[in-house]
């Protein structure tokens, strides 16, 4: 047993492992960190989300900069149909009428 245990001394470099786990020590305290970090951000972002209404005020605000009346032009829009259900007008101003279908 004695020499089994000489064998494995020499086999194990004991400083390189203690090396080694000091390293992977402070690089798993860095990645913990940048984890928390990056949750605290999503929390953050998050939590914005509930401004909906300053949101939508700062939108309004920039269309009304460039001259979009979303409110005003979409109820003057046309009511129509389904493009399937509308007639085809050609050149000649002949409408097309599909037969039967379904």
């Amino acid at each position: 047993t004695a020499k089994a245990m000489h064998k494995m001394n020499k086999a194990v470099d004991v400083p390189a492992i203690t090396k080694m786990m000091a390293e992977f020590e402070k690089e798993n305290m860095k990645s913990e960190m940048m984890q928390e970090i990056m949750g605290d951000a999503i929390d953050d972002v998050m939590e914005g989300e509930e401004n909906e209404e300053e949101e939508e005020k700062i939108v309004n605000q920039v269309l009304d900069e460039i001259g979009i009346d979303i409110q005003g032009e979409v109820p003057n829009a046309p009511a129509m149909g389904l493009a399937s259900e509308m007639p085809v007008v050609a050149e000649g101003g002949k409408v097309a009428v599909g037969l039967g279908g379904g």
